[in-house]
């Protein structure tokens, strides 16, 4: 598949090139690029921002979600790898799928610098070069303008699939009717926070299973929803009705600890539902513009609402909004929802879960609460060819533009699926530059027994 260059790519002087160039520097860039490192090929990491860890760093998305399986595989063996970093630095931790984002940016880039990865940092991908179905080289812009870079093969790990639609990709996007994204967040931390009170606080309201205060206060939790009544609902209708909250304030509200941050919790919103456009840059700078003001209203509510909060301050707010959906890139395969609820199992199956079908929204969330464990094999797979462009040879995607509908995509856009989505592309990079063949020849099965070699748990 060609495509019009807006940049004349190839008059520029290559600046940078590796055999395999990772595009986006999130836990699934990082995946893909330590796993195709460590097989022996050379990469570079492009990432936009400043440092790496995409949402899970940058956005403030914490803990990570499980994968609602009982033995809680993980399809992933440099997840292992991440996680004896993590505790070399959070010994602490109540359990492994919590983390500190600052701490778990730096283990990131660990894990490259550690490995071979190349790293470009400040970087926005702005152009692509293709050529008979094939990815030459790409164009970034940087502090010194624009720069060209070379690869054989490229793997989308951008979230938006932003180097797939810039290379000619079909893909979709939004809701099928609708196609409208899921609502978009502004996350934050607070510190100043006095845990265990604040724990006691949640203890009191006698319903655990929307607010508690973990052991002690050292595993807080808390949700407020416009779904259903809370511990915790009426506070934020006493204060809505006061004129010190709004209603969309409760619509969708969480609150987590942070392991390690002995004052310190994180808010898994704002939630925005006016804008519906999550790659429209306008509706993103509105969320930045408003969300801070939002964060600000809902400090004031807590100090005044929320016992051992009387002293908290805002510590940290996202550096990127918080994007659940928003395209997902048209592949071999396309997982459905209707392949989740069916729990369907794949012969090229690199990454298994059973977190439910997650969809936000003002009027409708729509929410997968099957039970789980209901079957004698209750989890659906992904399959390679979600992650292999479709009309390409040398292009691959990880994370939450993988191959999928609006449905699916709301479930497997979790930060373990992004582990091992990534460390596939990453081994499935390597074998097709090591075998000189297209990456459409790659076994997924081939992909699945190597990440098994190294040691990814399948159940």
């Amino acid at each position: 598949m060609d495509k019009r260059e807006i940049i004349d790519i190839k008059g520029l002087p290559v600046y940078l090139q590796a055999d395999v160039v990772v595009c986006g520097g999130g836990t699934a860039g990082v995946f893909a690029a330590v796993a195709a490192a460590k097989e022996g090929v050379s990469v570079l990491l492009v990432e936009a921002l400043g440092g790496l860890g995409g949402s899970a760093v940058n956005g403030l998305v914490l803990p990570m979600m499980s994968v609602h399986m009982k033995e809680e595989p993980r399809c992933s063996y440099l997840h292992q790898d991440m996680m004896k970093h993590l505790e070399a630095y959070l010994p602490d931790r109540i359990n492994e799928n919590s983390f500190d984002p600052l701490i778990l940016g730096a283990v990131l880039e660990q894990m490259c610098t550690e490995n071979g990865v190349d790293i470009l940092l400040d970087a926005v991908l702005c152009d692509v070069a293709t050529d008979g179905g094939a990815i030459r080289d790409i164009a970034v812009m940087c502090q010194g303008g624009i720069r060209r870079i070379s690869g054989k093969v490229f793997s989308d790990c951008t979230g938006d699939g932003i180097l797939s639609v810039l290379a000619g990709a079909e893909y979709e996007a939004g809701a099928p009717e609708s196609k409208i994204n899921q609502p978009m967040s502004l996350r934050y931390l607070l510190g100043g926070v006095d845990k265990k009170k604040l724990g006691q606080f949640f203890d009191s309201l006698k319903d655990p299973n929307t607010a508690q205060s973990g052991k002690d206060g050292k595993n807080l939790y808390a949700d407020v929803t416009n779904k259903r009544v809370s511990g915790l609902t009426p506070f934020f209708e006493k204060a809505i009705e006061a004129g010190e909250l709004v209603y969309e304030d409760m619509v969708y509200w969480q609150l987590f600890d942070v392991p390690g941050r002995t004052d310190g919790v994180a808010l898994n919103n704002p939630e925005f539902f006016e804008y519906t456009d999550a790659c429209d840059p306008k509706q993103l700078t509105q969320i930045h513009l408003k969300g801070k003001q939002v964060i600000l209203r809902q400090l004031n509510f807590y100090k005044k609402y929320f016992p051992g909060c009387e002293n908290a301050y805002v510590s940290n707010i996202s550096a990127m909004v918080g994007v659940r959906e928003s395209r997902r890139i048209l592949g071999e395969y396309e997982l459905t929802g209707e392949n989740l609820l069916e729990q369907k199992k794949f012969e090229d199956a690199i990454s298994q879960a059973n977190y439910p079908v997650d969809v936000h929204g003002m009027k409708a969330l729509y929410r997968d609460d099957r039970p789980h464990g209901d079957t004698n094999k209750p989890w659906y797979e992904i399959p390679f060819r979600c992650l292999v462009v479709k009309g390409f040879d040398n292009l691959l995607t990880a994370g939450r533009c993988i191959s999928s509908d609006f449905i699916a995509q709301s479930a497997v856009r979790i930060q373990i699926c992004c582990h091992s989505t990534g460390e596939a592309a990453g081994i499935a990079a390597a074998m097709s530059i090591q075998n000189a063949v297209s990456v459409k020849k790659i076994k997924g099965q081939e992909v699945r027994a190597r990440m098994q070699e190294l040691g990814a748990a399948f159940v």
